[in-house]
């Protein structure tokens, strides 16, 4: 791997609403392949990313950080825009069809996005970042009960 993705779970008392900080940084290459943060099960309801956290330089405005299902390798949420300044978010995906086909929105359907839910294992991957980049990504999961 060229680089380190180290993942800090707080607020893990039983259910609710868990923090996960997960802190990388690229070495000697332009990207971190993917790595395990950890088991989570439930709904993503913010994500935060700061591009100047860490002992590295700023995270490069090319950077891309994937979030991904362990078991399937999957995409649950892709910010292709990651340097420049702190961003928070709620992530959200659009519906699809039994056919697997994504649903435009319409007048009769106007609001086409879900939240997000995960159960099991995820990953987090960079690329096109720079040699010594690093970067703080934060997921807020609300805990199903």
């Amino acid at each position: 791997m060229a680089g380190t993705v180290t993942a800090t779970t707080s607020s893990r008392k039983g259910r609710g609403t868990i923090r996960v900080d997960v802190d990388l940084l690229v070495t000697s290459s332009t990207t971190i392949a993917a790595a395990s943060i950890g088991s989570f099960f439930g709904r993503i309801v913010g994500v935060i990313i700061d591009p100047v956290a860490g002992a590295g330089t700023t995270m490069d405005t090319a950077a891309d950080i994937l979030l991904t299902d362990a078991a399937s390798g999957a995409s649950i949420v892709a910010d292709l825009s990651v340097g420049g300044a702190a961003a928070l978010y709620r992530p959200t995906q659009v519906i699809a069809t039994n056919a697997g086909v994504a649903v435009t929105a319409a007048a009769t359907a106007t609001d086409v996005n879900r939240d997000i839910f995960v159960a099991g294992k995820l990953n987090v991957a960079v690329a096109n970042a720079v040699n010594g980049d690093s970067a703080r990504l934060t997921l807020f999961i609300e805990e199903a009960a």
